[in-house]
């Protein structure tokens, strides 16, 4: 439950983002707040402008997710180098909720698979960094460290890390059934009526003898997909 987001600008279009979310919020400038922070950030060894300091982190396999508040003029907080070093630190794009310039170079790097709210010439003024891997908002969502990050098309889903696993699998099996399901509707088998709701018994037990003549189908037994069926909801 509201860990979805959509209407994002997906600069890779058709490509698949997945990774471990490093989060980063921004917020509007508190001069005092900015220099407080910058004192810190100079006893920690951290180097250049603080819209570095999150990219520093990156590890392979991570998505930097930010929330720059949809902040469009004066609001990029990444351009073709930083995107650059993105890139060859983390393997990965970004999740921003706001906004990028240099989209042309951007999009034309093989494995930078972004979700943007859109883009600007401009670079970011009047912000700041106000904390690295903490508990952020985008959107309808709020993310936490380490959340697996999913975008596809327009949408992005935070799944949280403890249940990544059942995810996937219940993911997994709603596609075989759905795959199931049509081919039985093109047969005529079954009404739309029947597909579309909780499946009788004897669909059931049809299902299963599918499955059996296609053991290739799921990637775990049948003594799995029981159990995982004893707790859908759908």
């Amino acid at each position: 439950m509201h860990q979805y987001e959509g209407n994002w600008k997906n600069i890779r279009s058709g490509e698949v983002l997945v990774g471990r979310a490093l989060t980063a919020q921004y917020m509007p400038l508190r001069p005092e707040v900015r220099e407080h922070l910058e004192k810190e950030a100079k006893t920690e060894g951290r180097v250049g402008d603080m819209v570095s300091w999150p990219i520093d982190l990156l590890s392979k396999g991570d998505v930097y997710v930010a929330d720059s508040y949809g902040k469009v003029v004066d609001g990029p907080i990444i351009g073709s180098n930083l995107g650059t070093a993105i890139l060859s630190k983390s393997g990965n794009g970004v999740v921003f909720n706001g906004t990028v310039r240099d989209l042309r170079d951007l999009e034309a790097m093989p494995g930078f698979t972004s979700f943007i709210r859109g883009d600007h010439p401009s670079h970011q003024t009047e912000m700041m960094l106000k904390g690295i891997n903490v508990a952020i908002r985008i959107g309808q969502v709020t993310v936490l460290p380490g959340d697996v990050i999913l975008g596809y098309l327009d949408g992005v889903a935070f799944i949280p890390p403890h249940l990544a696993e059942k995810v996937v699998k219940v993911g997994e099996l709603v596609l075989v059934r759905d795959e199931f399901g049509q081919i039985r509707l093109k047969e005529g088998k079954y009404s739309s009526g029947q597909i579309d709701k909780r499946w009788t018994p004897e669909i059931e037990a049809d299902f299963a003898k599918w499955i059996n003549a296609n053991p290739g189908k799921l990637p775990y037994t049948q003594a799995e997909m029981q159990e995982l069926l004893k707790e859908r909801t759908w």
